[in-house]
């Protein structure tokens, strides 16, 4: 059956799609092989032969992608997956996608989708750099410290005025 015929089937009904109000205007989908989650013939992992599934790992993100040559009849030996791991540089983990999207599985079109998508999970993998207390530079903070202490002390009712010089 061609890919035309499968997207006149399946675009109007399927269990996959996401219809969130009218306000929205756009019609979700969240099957596998859907880089971008919307529900089009061009990113339909349904409808097309040629598929990529993009998917969060515990070391890093993973690329299912359906070979050119497959069987129909084949499913688990159809597919390949490949890893790229989260220390893995963003322009390595661009290329990487860019030559599994085009070349495994024969989707040139869907290279900048699959690419975005990478880059965002990996982004999202990384943990955020640990910088030290940032110092105050300020002259108040360095030397200003103690006496604001005995004036909030003798505010709040002390009568430690052995402390203080008298200033009169």
């Amino acid at each position: 059956m061609s890919t035309d015929l499968q997207w006149l089937l399946l675009r109007q009904n399927n269990s996959f799609q996401v219809k969130r109000g009218a306000e929205v205007g756009r019609i979700f989908s969240k099957e596998n092989g859907n880089i971008r989650n919307i529900h089009s013939h061009k990113f339909s992992g349904l409808a097309n032969n040629g598929t990529i599934h993009i998917v969060d790992s515990g070391n890093g993100v993973q690329i299912i992608s359906r070979k050119k040559k497959a069987s129909p009849h084949a499913v688990s030996r159809a597919t390949s997956t490949d890893v790229v791991r989260a220390r893995t540089g963003p322009r390595r983990a661009a290329g990487i996608v860019s030559s599994i999207t085009s070349k495994k599985a024969g989707r040139p079109d869907l290279r900048t989708a699959a690419i975005a998508r990478v880059s965002a999970l990996l982004a999202a993998q990384k943990e955020p750099k640990q910088y030290p207390a940032k110092k105050s530079r300020s002259k108040k903070t360095k030397v200003g410290a103690a006496p604001t202490a005995t004036r909030k002390a003798k505010a709040s009712g002390g009568d430690d005025d052995d402390d203080l010089p008298d200033l009169v």
